[in-house]
């Protein structure tokens, strides 16, 4: 009996903390241009403005990235892989 009380605030806890590390997420997509891009949203309490500046450069690697749209203040970026030099 004691564990079926427990269960209800278990859950209320576990959403607590996914409520304030969670909801990052990146998606790929493409550009108007034509290069590949992502749509990354850093939101979440305990996630702040650098937190979309390092998805975004690791999505992108050595070659970095250009900010389409949007900027890591708005917990949300449109972002676009630079092309090879050649």
């Amino acid at each position: 009996m004691k564990i079926i009380r427990q269960w209800p605030m278990r859950l209320v806890s576990a959403a607590i903390v996914l409520s304030l590390t969670a909801c990052s997420s990146l998606h790929s997509t493409y550009v108007p241009d034509g290069r590949r891009g992502f749509v990354i949203t850093c939101g979440g309490m305990l996630n702040n403005g650098s937190a979309c500046l390092v998805k975004a450069g690791r999505a992108c690697g050595n070659l970095g990235y250009d900010t389409i749209k949007g900027n890591e203040e708005d917990r949300g970026m449109l972002i676009a892989c630079k092309l090879p030099k050649t």
